[in-house]
């Protein structure tokens, strides 16, 4: 139930961004993405500077353990000839007398194998460091220290422990903390840890005296006070990040409309094209950009519909114009019978059979019409069948020869090819194309059946000896209802529809027409059959 709460939720915020401007939802967008590099920036940057301060700590306490190193080396020997317990006042005076610490950031502080700390020393510089975190009074408190041996780890450690003061008799541990120290003859190690509410990294010098007396040096450093700069860097951030977003809201929208001008102009130009204002073309911006290649399909697919507004005003005005001549034939005849009469056995003959030739013609386009439009309503059902395609070809010469005898059919084709295709639409092309040919060629002529395989596809022709076709019409002769302008008549001319039943029907196998013409040698009709 809940998720689809949240679901629904989501789909409420989109449906409110959804009625917005485009301009206006890609400035959003923007903002909102700019904010979250931000925040990640932020992020990586404030993450990165904590690890170069780590870095920088580190290093900085090494150089500082060397220093020291460096300068107890000069008079190590005559700390070594005093009194154990002088001795640790000794080295803490003459490393005060270089430094005691930098800002507090860095601290110093001795103990060594008998317990004794520099506490007493300079009480009052670690009460201000370490008592006033800890919210006592300083004047209650008591420093116990205690040297341990980690046997899992090999080190040694030294437990500081503070005790306060209740009562003249009573003392209470308050926090405790252990601090890892090199064994006798090793090397100083950094440590970052936290102790007593501080993360602090800090390094150990051991010097070893006689009398297994030892002195130990802890340098300690405070890595929290560079909190301070890590709080300016990340404020310097977000305040320039608040100004971008605060620009980027100002200026923003500016930009992508401007950027998006095109686009709006386009969109404009879009709503004012209509049927009548199809000639127009939309300007190119010249930027090579995607609107510009917007602009160029937009163009192409105007063109497109240009070309098919013509084509369908073209072709609604030839169909009517085929109808309407046999409509009119048969209803002249009729006004004929009826004004005359009908004891006219002549007339009547006349009448019945023009008539019955206009209403077959009428019949004869419709079909071819209603072929056209199955096939632009994918509803041309194919039944594919191997056959070879001589005996078919042969077949179909039979019956040309009883059709059209003052033609002479020949057949060239290859005696073993075999095509896949529908046998009842094949016939129907045949017909049609044989038709054609015997209409624009001369009795007597050839007319010539031929086949090839052509990379992918089995091409088979016919081929007449008529007087040819014009090259600026072969384009046109799929079109419907297109007819050489000196054939504009209905005995020569035909509907118009054969040619385009002969390229619907071929398509529909997945195969294309080509025609190479000559004039006053003949055409050459190419179907394209994919093998």
């Amino acid at each position: 139930m809940s998720d689809n709460l949240k679901s629904k939720k989501k789909m409420s915020v989109f449906r409110k961004f959804k009625p917005l401007k485009l301009t206006t939802r890609i400035t959003i967008s923007n903002v909102v993405l700019f904010t979250l590099i931000i925040m990640v920036i932020v992020y990586f940057v404030t993450l990165l500077t904590n690890q170069f301060l780590f870095y920088k700590n580190r290093e900085e306490l090494i150089n500082k353990q060397q220093q020291i190193e460096e300068l107890l080396g000069e008079d190590i020997s005559s700390i070594y000839v005093l009194p154990k317990k002088e001795r640790i006042r000794a080295v803490y005076n003459k490393l005060e007398r270089y430094y005691m610490f930098e800002n507090y950031k860095t601290l110093i502080a001795l103990v060594d194998s008998d317990g004794q700390t520099t506490y007493t020393q300079n009480r009052g510089l670690y009460d201000k460091l370490i008592m006033d975190h800890l919210k006592i009074n300083p004047d209650t408190i008591r420093l116990k220290t205690t040297l341990e041996k980690n046997l899992l780890s090999g080190r040694e450690s030294m437990m500081i422990e503070v005790f306060q003061s209740t009562s003249d008799s009573e003392q209470v541990k308050i926090i405790d903390g252990s601090f890892f120290i090199p064994t006798r003859g090793a090397d100083p190690f950094v440590i970052q840890t936290k102790i007593m509410g501080y993360d602090l990294m800090y390094t150990t010098l051991r010097k070893d005296f006689g009398n297994n007396h030892s002195l130990y040096i802890l340098v300690f450093l405070y890595p929290e006070l560079d909190q301070d700069f890590i709080i300016s860097l990340n404020s310097a951030l977000l305040v320039s990040a608040l100004i971008g977003v605060l620009l980027f809201v100002l200026f923003g929208k500016y930009f992508t409309k401007r950027a998006l001008k095109p686009l709006v102009d386009l969109s404009y130009v879009a709503q004012n094209i209509n049927n009548e204002t199809l000639n127009y073309r939309i300007p190119p911006t010249e930027s090579k950009d995607e609107i510009d290649t917007l602009i160029s399909s937009l163009n192409r697919m105007l063109e497109n519909l240009e070309d098919s507004f013509e084509y369908q005003r073209r072709f609604v005005s030839d169909a009517s114009h085929e109808l309407r001549i046999p409509l009119t034939i048969v209803l002249g005849y009729i006004d004929v019978l009826k004004t005359i009469g009908k004891d006219n056995p002549e007339l009547l003959d006349e009448s019945m059979h023009a008539i019955e030739d206009e209403a077959g013609h009428m019949k004869n386009l419709v079909e071819k019409l209603l072929i056209l439009a199955r096939f632009e309503n994918q509803k041309i059902k194919v039944n594919y069948a191997y056959f070879n395609v001589s005996a078919f070809v042969e077949r179909s010469i039979i019956e040309c020869e009883r059709l059209y005898p003052d033609h002479v059919f020949v057949s060239k084709v290859d005696p073993k090819l075999e095509i896949h295709a529908d046998t009842e639409l094949m016939v129907q092309i045949m017909r049609a194309l044989v038709e054609n040919a015997v209409k624009y060629s001369e009795p007597g002529t050839n007319i010539s059946f031929d086949s090839e395989i052509k990379d992918r596809f089995i091409v088979l022709s016919l081929t007449d000896e008529g007087r040819g076709i014009p090259q600026e019409s072969i384009p046109n002769l799929t079109n419907r209802f297109y007819r050489l302008s000196e054939d504009r008549n209905r005995k020569t001319g035909g509907s118009g529809l054969g040619l385009s039943i002969v390229e619907v029907l071929v398509k529909a196998h997945g195969g294309f027409v080509r025609f190479e013409s000559t004039l006053d040698i003949g055409t050459k009709v190419m179907l394209f059959f994919p093998r």
